[in-house]
């Protein structure tokens, strides 16, 4: 027979676990799930495990924090992300990659994001 002290040790480490594994440790990055606006064939993940499903994002919280550009492929950091044109945003797609400016469109909307040089 287990000593009874051992088994409320156990019953106690359990019941926490149990509490523990009941919490959710999601924290809120600003996505959002609708199951009205989801298509159930779509990947919520791709193959390198990047989550696909857009953020709630507001064109002022866009910070444009630096351009690559050569004509056969620009690239964009965009919030951390390096991005190409045809991706998306959160909600919003990059269409186009210049030299000083990206243009994004959200719907039938389009928004220039130019890139502001420090002069020391």
């Amino acid at each position: 027979m287990w000593p009874r002290r051992k088994i409320i040790k156990r019953s106690l480490y359990c019941a926490v676990f149990c509490l523990l594994s009941s919490l959710s440790f999601a924290d809120d990055k600003g996505y959002f799930y609708s199951n009205k606006e989801r298509n159930p064939f779509y990947p919520l993940v791709d193959s390198y495990g990047k989550i696909l499903i857009p953020k709630k994002i507001n064109i002022a919280n866009i910070s444009l924090e630096g351009i690559i550009y050569s004509k056969k492929n620009p690239v964009v950091a965009i919030n951390g992300e390096i991005l190409e044109e045809g991706e998306r945003i959160g909600e919003y797609t990059i269409v186009k990659i210049e030299e000083k400016k990206v243009i994004l469109k959200k719907g039938n909307k389009k928004y220039s994001l130019k890139l502001e040089v420090e002069n020391d």
